[in-house]
Protein backbone atom coordinates (compact mmCIF):
# COMPACT_ATOMS: atom_id res chain seq x y z
CA UNK A 1 0.00 0.00 0.00
CA UNK A 2 1.11 3.55 -0.83
CA UNK A 3 1.13 6.28 1.55
CA UNK A 4 0.04 9.63 0.79
CA UNK A 5 1.28 13.07 2.41
CA UNK A 6 -0.93 15.76 3.29
CA UNK A 7 -0.62 18.98 1.45
CA UNK A 8 0.08 21.89 3.66
CA UNK A 9 -3.32 22.95 3.61
CA UNK A 10 -5.14 20.05 4.89
CA UNK A 11 -2.18 18.92 7.20
CA UNK A 12 -3.02 22.33 8.57
CA UNK A 13 -7.02 21.60 8.93
CA UNK A 14 -6.46 18.48 10.64
CA UNK A 15 -4.21 19.99 13.62
CA UNK A 16 -7.16 22.23 13.57
CA UNK A 17 -9.85 20.09 14.00
CA UNK A 18 -7.98 17.96 16.53
CA UNK A 19 -6.98 20.89 18.52
CA UNK A 20 -10.73 21.48 18.50
CA UNK A 21 -11.60 18.28 19.57
CA UNK A 22 -9.21 17.27 22.74
CA UNK A 23 -9.54 17.55 25.86
CA UNK A 24 -9.51 20.86 27.67
CA UNK A 25 -6.68 19.07 30.26
CA UNK A 26 -4.36 16.82 29.77
CA UNK A 27 -4.59 13.58 30.35
CA UNK A 28 -3.26 11.55 33.67
CA UNK A 29 0.19 10.52 33.76
CA UNK A 30 0.42 6.75 34.39
CA UNK A 31 1.86 5.68 37.67
CA UNK A 32 5.21 4.66 38.09
CA UNK A 33 6.45 1.24 36.77
CA UNK A 34 5.09 -0.30 33.42
CA UNK A 35 2.01 0.48 31.85
CA UNK A 36 -0.63 -2.56 31.79
CA UNK A 37 -2.38 -2.83 28.54
CA UNK A 38 -4.88 -4.90 29.98
CA UNK A 39 -7.87 -1.92 30.48
CA UNK A 40 -11.36 -2.20 32.33
CA UNK A 41 -14.32 -0.45 32.80
CA UNK A 42 -12.90 1.32 35.99
CA UNK A 43 -9.09 0.98 34.97
CA UNK A 44 -5.87 -1.04 34.43
CA UNK A 45 -4.87 -4.44 35.32
CA UNK A 46 -1.53 -4.78 37.00
CA UNK A 47 -0.50 -8.24 36.74
CA UNK A 48 2.25 -10.21 39.25
CA UNK A 49 3.75 -13.41 39.47
CA UNK A 50 6.72 -14.74 37.30
CA UNK A 51 6.84 -13.32 33.84
CA UNK A 52 4.19 -10.88 34.45
CA UNK A 53 4.65 -7.04 34.72
CA UNK A 54 5.63 -6.81 38.08
CA UNK A 55 7.56 -9.41 40.19
CA UNK A 56 5.87 -8.42 43.68
CA UNK A 57 2.64 -7.34 45.26
CA UNK A 58 3.71 -4.52 46.40
CA UNK A 59 5.38 -3.06 43.10
CA UNK A 60 2.01 -3.20 41.57
CA UNK A 61 0.35 -1.71 44.85
CA UNK A 62 2.84 2.03 44.55
CA UNK A 63 1.95 1.69 40.76
CA UNK A 64 -1.48 1.62 40.95
CA UNK A 65 -4.27 3.96 40.58
CA UNK A 66 -7.93 4.93 41.70
CA UNK A 67 -9.58 2.03 39.98
CA UNK A 68 -7.09 -0.39 39.16
CA UNK A 69 -7.26 -4.31 39.79
CA UNK A 70 -3.90 -5.47 40.78
CA UNK A 71 -4.27 -9.54 39.83
CA UNK A 72 -1.43 -11.85 41.49
CA UNK A 73 -0.77 -15.35 40.00
CA UNK A 74 -0.98 -18.49 42.56
CA UNK A 75 2.44 -18.99 43.89
CA UNK A 76 3.64 -17.88 47.32
CA UNK A 77 5.00 -14.22 48.00
CA UNK A 78 7.53 -13.78 51.34
CA UNK A 79 7.67 -10.68 53.08
CA UNK A 80 5.97 -8.76 50.55
CA UNK A 81 4.21 -6.08 52.66
CA UNK A 82 2.80 -3.03 52.07
CA UNK A 83 0.26 -0.19 52.17
CA UNK A 84 -2.52 0.76 49.95
CA UNK A 85 -3.28 4.12 49.68
CA UNK A 86 -5.51 4.24 46.39
CA UNK A 87 -9.12 2.53 45.52
CA UNK A 88 -7.84 -1.05 44.28
CA UNK A 89 -8.83 -4.34 44.01
CA UNK A 90 -6.31 -6.87 44.91
CA UNK A 91 -7.01 -10.26 44.07
CA UNK A 92 -5.50 -13.44 43.01
CA UNK A 93 -6.13 -14.43 39.45
CA UNK A 94 -7.28 -17.94 40.73
CA UNK A 95 -7.50 -20.06 44.21
CA UNK A 96 -5.45 -18.72 46.65
CA UNK A 97 -2.36 -15.84 46.44
CA UNK A 98 -0.39 -16.84 49.76
CA UNK A 99 1.41 -13.88 51.40
CA UNK A 100 3.73 -15.04 54.01
CA UNK A 101 5.02 -12.79 56.67
CA UNK A 102 8.71 -14.54 58.10
CA UNK A 103 10.19 -11.26 59.67
CA UNK A 104 8.09 -7.97 60.95
CA UNK A 105 6.28 -5.74 58.53
CA UNK A 106 8.63 -2.52 58.07
CA UNK A 107 5.30 -0.71 59.45
CA UNK A 108 5.23 -2.25 62.59
CA UNK A 109 1.16 -3.27 61.57
CA UNK A 110 0.47 -5.42 58.67
CA UNK A 111 1.00 -8.06 55.99
CA UNK A 112 -1.12 -5.56 53.79
CA UNK A 113 -2.36 -1.68 55.62
CA UNK A 114 -4.94 -0.26 54.42
CA UNK A 115 -5.76 3.73 54.22
CA UNK A 116 -8.68 4.25 51.95
CA UNK A 117 -11.69 1.69 49.80
CA UNK A 118 -9.98 -1.85 49.08
CA UNK A 119 -11.53 -5.09 48.42
CA UNK A 120 -9.12 -7.99 48.92
CA UNK A 121 -9.76 -11.00 47.15
CA UNK A 122 -8.44 -14.59 47.28
CA UNK A 123 -5.99 -13.53 49.52
CA UNK A 124 -3.82 -16.14 52.53
CA UNK A 125 -2.32 -13.90 55.01
CA UNK A 126 -0.37 -15.89 57.52
CA UNK A 127 2.74 -15.50 60.15
CA UNK A 128 2.52 -11.58 61.21
CA UNK A 129 4.54 -11.26 64.13
CA UNK A 130 5.58 -7.91 65.18
CA UNK A 131 7.54 -6.28 68.12
CA UNK A 132 5.00 -5.11 70.29
CA UNK A 133 2.87 -7.86 69.64
CA UNK A 134 0.28 -6.61 67.98
CA UNK A 135 0.65 -7.23 63.79
CA UNK A 136 -2.41 -8.82 61.83
CA UNK A 137 -2.86 -9.90 58.32
CA UNK A 138 -4.91 -6.95 57.55
CA UNK A 139 -4.46 -3.71 59.62
CA UNK A 140 -7.52 -1.53 58.55
CA UNK A 141 -7.42 2.14 59.21
CA UNK A 142 -9.99 4.02 57.22
CA UNK A 143 -12.18 3.86 54.19
CA UNK A 144 -14.54 0.79 53.12
CA UNK A 145 -12.61 -2.00 53.09
CA UNK A 146 -14.00 -5.26 51.37
CA UNK A 147 -12.03 -8.83 52.19
CA UNK A 148 -13.68 -11.47 50.49
CA UNK A 149 -12.90 -15.41 49.30
CA UNK A 150 -9.58 -14.86 51.78
CA UNK A 151 -7.65 -16.88 54.12
CA UNK A 152 -6.08 -15.09 56.96
CA UNK A 153 -4.54 -17.92 59.75
CA UNK A 154 -1.76 -17.72 62.24
CA UNK A 155 -0.69 -14.44 62.48
CA UNK A 156 -1.27 -12.17 66.10
CA UNK A 157 -4.47 -11.04 64.44
CA UNK A 158 -6.11 -12.08 61.63
CA UNK A 159 -7.87 -8.60 61.14
CA UNK A 160 -7.27 -5.61 63.17
CA UNK A 161 -9.03 -2.66 62.24
CA UNK A 162 -8.72 0.93 64.01
CA UNK A 163 -11.59 3.05 64.55
CA UNK A 164 -12.99 5.42 61.61
CA UNK A 165 -16.88 6.55 62.78
CA UNK A 166 -17.52 6.81 58.39
CA UNK A 167 -15.51 3.61 57.32
CA UNK A 168 -16.89 0.19 57.21
CA UNK A 169 -15.88 -3.25 56.79
CA UNK A 170 -17.62 -5.78 54.86
CA UNK A 171 -15.98 -9.70 55.31
CA UNK A 172 -17.43 -12.55 53.25
CA UNK A 173 -16.76 -16.28 52.22
CA UNK A 174 -13.52 -15.70 54.30
CA UNK A 175 -12.17 -17.53 57.34
CA UNK A 176 -10.06 -16.49 60.23
CA UNK A 177 -8.22 -19.42 62.20
CA UNK A 178 -5.29 -19.92 64.84
CA UNK A 179 -4.76 -16.07 65.20
CA UNK A 180 -3.60 -14.80 68.54
CA UNK A 181 -1.00 -15.27 71.05
CA UNK A 182 -1.98 -17.13 73.78
CA UNK A 183 -2.03 -15.43 77.47
CA UNK A 184 -3.36 -12.60 78.13
CA UNK A 185 -5.29 -12.93 74.98
CA UNK A 186 -5.49 -9.42 73.68
CA UNK A 187 -5.12 -10.56 70.06
CA UNK A 188 -8.02 -12.40 68.39
CA UNK A 189 -9.18 -13.97 65.07
CA UNK A 190 -10.44 -10.14 63.98
CA UNK A 191 -11.09 -7.24 66.54
CA UNK A 192 -12.35 -4.42 64.73
CA UNK A 193 -12.53 -1.16 66.64
CA UNK A 194 -15.29 2.12 66.30
CA UNK A 195 -16.66 1.57 62.39
CA UNK A 196 -19.93 2.57 61.00
CA UNK A 197 -21.02 -0.76 59.95
CA UNK A 198 -19.25 -4.21 59.92
CA UNK A 199 -20.67 -6.90 58.45
CA UNK A 200 -19.39 -11.14 58.35
CA UNK A 201 -21.16 -13.28 56.20
CA UNK A 202 -21.30 -16.43 55.00
CA UNK A 203 -17.45 -16.50 56.94
CA UNK A 204 -15.93 -18.92 59.42
CA UNK A 205 -14.08 -17.58 62.41
CA UNK A 206 -12.30 -20.66 64.16
CA UNK A 207 -9.92 -21.77 67.16
CA UNK A 208 -8.64 -18.39 68.19
CA UNK A 209 -5.45 -18.76 70.64
CA UNK A 210 -7.06 -17.46 73.84
CA UNK A 211 -8.02 -14.49 72.34
CA UNK A 212 -12.01 -14.11 70.68
CA UNK A 213 -13.41 -15.58 67.42
CA UNK A 214 -15.14 -12.56 66.75
CA UNK A 215 -15.11 -8.78 68.64
CA UNK A 216 -16.18 -5.78 67.67
CA UNK A 217 -16.72 -2.21 69.13
CA UNK A 218 -18.67 -1.02 65.78
CA UNK A 219 -21.07 1.08 65.58
CA UNK A 220 -23.79 -1.82 63.75
CA UNK A 221 -22.24 -5.14 63.88
CA UNK A 222 -24.36 -7.85 61.69
CA UNK A 223 -23.32 -11.57 61.43
CA UNK A 224 -25.12 -13.66 58.92
CA UNK A 225 -25.12 -17.15 57.60
CA UNK A 226 -21.61 -17.78 59.24
CA UNK A 227 -19.63 -20.12 61.98
CA UNK A 228 -17.86 -19.12 64.82
CA UNK A 229 -16.32 -22.62 66.19
CA UNK A 230 -13.77 -22.60 69.13
CA UNK A 231 -13.34 -26.50 68.47
CA UNK A 232 -10.24 -27.72 70.83
CA UNK A 233 -8.58 -23.80 71.25
CA UNK A 234 -8.28 -21.89 73.93
CA UNK A 235 -10.32 -19.16 72.67
CA UNK A 236 -12.75 -16.56 75.20
CA UNK A 237 -15.66 -15.24 73.69
CA UNK A 238 -17.30 -16.55 70.73
CA UNK A 239 -18.44 -13.13 69.88
CA UNK A 240 -17.67 -9.89 72.01
CA UNK A 241 -19.40 -6.52 71.54
CA UNK A 242 -18.14 -4.51 74.22
CA UNK A 243 -19.62 -1.28 73.83
CA UNK A 244 -23.09 -2.47 72.76
CA UNK A 245 -24.23 -0.55 69.55
CA UNK A 246 -26.77 -2.61 66.85
CA UNK A 247 -25.69 -6.13 66.55
CA UNK A 248 -27.96 -8.85 64.48
CA UNK A 249 -26.89 -12.11 64.39
CA UNK A 250 -28.65 -14.37 62.59
CA UNK A 251 -28.82 -18.05 60.53
CA UNK A 252 -25.23 -18.64 62.10
CA UNK A 253 -23.80 -21.65 64.43
CA UNK A 254 -21.79 -20.61 67.15
CA UNK A 255 -19.54 -23.69 69.04
CA UNK A 256 -18.38 -22.75 72.70
CA UNK A 257 -15.50 -25.37 72.72
CA UNK A 258 -14.58 -27.34 76.15
CA UNK A 259 -11.40 -25.20 76.62
CA UNK A 260 -12.94 -21.77 75.95
CA UNK A 261 -11.42 -19.71 79.37
CA UNK A 262 -14.77 -17.86 79.36
CA UNK A 263 -18.09 -19.35 80.16
CA UNK A 264 -19.87 -16.58 78.48
CA UNK A 265 -20.50 -17.44 74.85
CA UNK A 266 -21.80 -13.26 73.76
CA UNK A 267 -20.97 -10.87 75.45
CA UNK A 268 -22.82 -7.18 75.03
CA UNK A 269 -21.75 -4.36 76.79
CA UNK A 270 -19.50 -5.59 79.52
CA UNK A 271 -17.04 -2.22 79.11
CA UNK A 272 -19.85 0.22 78.54
CA UNK A 273 -23.03 0.98 76.36
CA UNK A 274 -21.04 3.71 74.55
CA UNK A 275 -22.44 3.38 71.41
CA UNK A 276 -25.73 5.04 70.80
CA UNK A 277 -27.82 2.16 69.22
CA UNK A 278 -29.51 -0.13 71.46
CA UNK A 279 -31.56 -2.79 68.80
CA UNK A 280 -29.99 -6.59 69.54
CA UNK A 281 -31.40 -9.34 67.36
CA UNK A 282 -30.16 -12.98 68.04
CA UNK A 283 -32.33 -15.03 66.03
CA UNK A 284 -32.84 -18.51 64.05
CA UNK A 285 -29.26 -19.60 65.33
CA UNK A 286 -27.49 -22.71 66.88
CA UNK A 287 -25.52 -22.47 69.82
CA UNK A 288 -23.57 -25.79 71.16
CA UNK A 289 -21.51 -25.74 74.52
CA UNK A 290 -18.96 -28.58 75.13
CA UNK A 291 -17.87 -26.32 78.23
CA UNK A 292 -18.46 -27.63 81.62
CA UNK A 293 -20.06 -24.55 83.07
CA UNK A 294 -21.48 -22.24 80.67
CA UNK A 295 -23.78 -18.39 79.84
CA UNK A 296 -24.95 -17.69 76.44
CA UNK A 297 -25.59 -14.20 76.71
CA UNK A 298 -23.14 -11.74 78.93
CA UNK A 299 -25.45 -8.67 78.90
CA UNK A 300 -24.61 -6.44 82.15
CA UNK A 301 -26.75 -3.55 81.00
CA UNK A 302 -29.71 -5.80 80.92
CA UNK A 303 -30.43 -4.23 77.65
CA UNK A 304 -33.84 -5.73 76.28
CA UNK A 305 -33.26 -7.60 73.32
CA UNK A 306 -34.62 -9.65 70.68
CA UNK A 307 -33.80 -13.06 70.76
CA UNK A 308 -35.91 -15.77 69.16
CA UNK A 309 -35.72 -19.61 67.47
CA UNK A 310 -32.36 -20.01 68.49
CA UNK A 311 -31.62 -24.01 69.00
CA UNK A 312 -29.42 -24.60 71.96
CA UNK A 313 -27.43 -28.11 72.88
CA UNK A 314 -25.08 -27.73 76.20
CA UNK A 315 -27.15 -25.13 78.04
CA UNK A 316 -30.52 -24.20 78.99
CA UNK A 317 -32.56 -21.39 77.84
CA UNK A 318 -32.23 -19.47 81.17
CA UNK A 319 -28.60 -20.19 81.08
CA UNK A 320 -28.95 -18.72 77.11
CA UNK A 321 -31.08 -15.84 78.63
CA UNK A 322 -28.82 -15.26 81.77
CA UNK A 323 -31.44 -12.22 82.61
CA UNK A 324 -31.71 -10.85 79.22
CA UNK A 325 -34.96 -10.00 78.40
CA UNK A 326 -37.43 -7.93 75.73
CA UNK A 327 -38.74 -10.46 72.98
CA UNK A 328 -37.27 -14.01 73.92
CA UNK A 329 -39.25 -16.69 72.42
CA UNK A 330 -39.41 -19.77 70.19
CA UNK A 331 -35.76 -20.63 72.07
CA UNK A 332 -35.52 -24.70 72.41
CA UNK A 333 -33.20 -26.96 73.67
CA UNK A 334 -31.73 -29.98 71.58
CA UNK A 335 -30.07 -33.20 72.99
CA UNK A 336 -28.52 -34.19 69.83
CA UNK A 337 -25.15 -32.74 69.18
CA UNK A 338 -25.09 -30.80 65.68
CA UNK A 339 -22.92 -31.69 63.06
CA UNK A 340 -20.31 -28.75 62.72
CA UNK A 341 -19.20 -27.88 59.34
CA UNK A 342 -15.34 -27.01 59.22
CA UNK A 343 -15.29 -26.68 55.80
CA UNK A 344 -13.42 -23.80 54.28
CA UNK A 345 -16.04 -21.04 53.32
CA UNK A 346 -13.70 -19.66 50.37
CA UNK A 347 -15.21 -20.12 47.12
CA UNK A 348 -11.77 -19.61 44.90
Amino acid sequence: MRHRLLSASLLGVSLLLAACTSPSSPAPAPGPGPVVDTPTATGRVLTVGPGKTYATVRAAVAAALDGDTVRIDPGTYTNDFFEVNRKITIESASGLARLVATVPPPNGKAIITTNTDVTLRGLELTGTKVPDRNGAGVRYQGGHLVIEDSYLHDNENGLLAASATLGSIRITRTEFAHNGLGDPGQTHNLYVNEVGQLTFERSYSHSAVVGHEFKSRARSTTITDSRLFDLNETASYSIDTPNGGNLTVTGSVIEQGARSTNSAIMTYGTEGLTREGRTVTISGNTFVNRRSTALGILNPGKVPMTVTNNTLYGLSVTQFLNGTTGTVSGNVVTTTLPVLDTSHPFTR
